[in-house]
């Protein structure tokens, strides 16, 4: 009987885990990292029955992708919007610089507005400077940076939310 109910008891906490770490993903926390840990440790707790550690090795590799796409899709998609090598590093170097500012100003959700703007700035700045002028090749390039990195945070959401509907399938 006891089992049972600390099995209960492990469920509920890894559940409302998992839901805390899906919050965290969309205000650029390390909410997939955080997820991949309390999975491994999961796993380790439950002898790696019901999680293995090719499924562990997977998930790592998944959390480990999207972070590498949410680095470089912000650029990829200034520079298929038009901009040139310029902008394309400006939205790299906002969307790092505006997590950073926003993060600052705003805990929480300014992580997010601030890499959304950042790379839309950065892009429109750089590539306004490369141009010698402010026009609609430059804001253009800044939308696009704009919609990689939201496509991005998409991606690693979805990677989080995979990961806790096979978890669930798993182990409930």
């Amino acid at each position: 009987m006891w089992q049972s109910i600390l099995k209960v008891v492990g469920l509920v906490f890894l559940d409302l885990g998992m839901l805390c770490c899906l919050i965290l993903i969309p205000i650029g926390a390390p909410g997939n990292f955080i997820l991949l840990g309390l999975v491994a440790l999961a796993a380790w707790l439950g002898g790696f029955q019901a999680l293995g550690w090719v499924a562990l090795i997977v998930m790592a590799a998944a959390v480990l992708l999207a972070e590498v796409i949410e680095a470089l899709l912000g650029s990829a998609m200034a520079k298929r919007y038009g901009a040139s090598w310029w902008g394309v590093g400006g939205a790299f170097i906002g969307g790092i610089a505006g997590v950073v500012v926003g993060s600052a100003l705003l805990p929480l959700v300014g992580t997010l507005i601030g890499a959304f703007l950042g790379a839309a700035a950065g892009a429109v700045l750089l590539e306004a400077w490369h141009l010698r002028r402010i026009d609609a090749d430059a804001l253009k390039a800044g939308w696009g940076a704009m919609l990689g990195r939201l496509m991005a945070a998409m991606f690693k959401m979805s990677v989080g939310v995979g990961i806790v509907i096979y978890v669930i399938i798993r182990t409930h």
